[in-house]
């Protein structure tokens, strides 16, 4: 009897398990769960860019953009107060996301979150 129970609770856990799983994958599929979210910026962007806009490929645009504006500020004022550096990849990073064409605006107080990360991120 007990061993019996025993091989019963073993066969509910696994059953249990593969309920999870198959439900993450449910939910990867309809894409609810998105793998690229990078530190959640992707839901931060995705959220301020326009529908027709609104596409993972001008996300990774947008970030690379910031991340090239974090870069040169980087290595042209090595010298400068972090505030003055942020400020330029500021304004560096309007300018490139302007080049990227999209009509919606994204806000300063989430560039500066993605100007901070990059920063951190950042391997020079």
């Amino acid at each position: 009897m007990a061993m019996t129970a025993l091989i019963l609770q073993y066969v509910l856990l696994v059953f249990f398990i593969l309920a999870i799983a198959y439900f993450i994958f449910f939910l990867k599929e309809k894409g609810i769960i998105r793998s690229n979210d990078y530190y959640g910026i992707t839901y931060t962007i995705l959220y301020q860019l326009e529908n027709n806009e609104a596409s993972t490929e001008n996300v990774k645009r947008i970030l690379r953009a910031v991340a090239n504006a974090v870069d040169f500020v980087e290595k042209n004022y090595k010298t400068d107060n972090n505030k003055i550096k942020e400020e330029k990849a500021l304004a560096y990073s309007r300018e490139l996301i302007r080049d990227l064409k999209l009509t919606s605006e994204i806000g300063d107080r989430s560039l500066r979150f993605i100007i901070r990360l990059a920063c951190a991120l950042d391997k020079n």
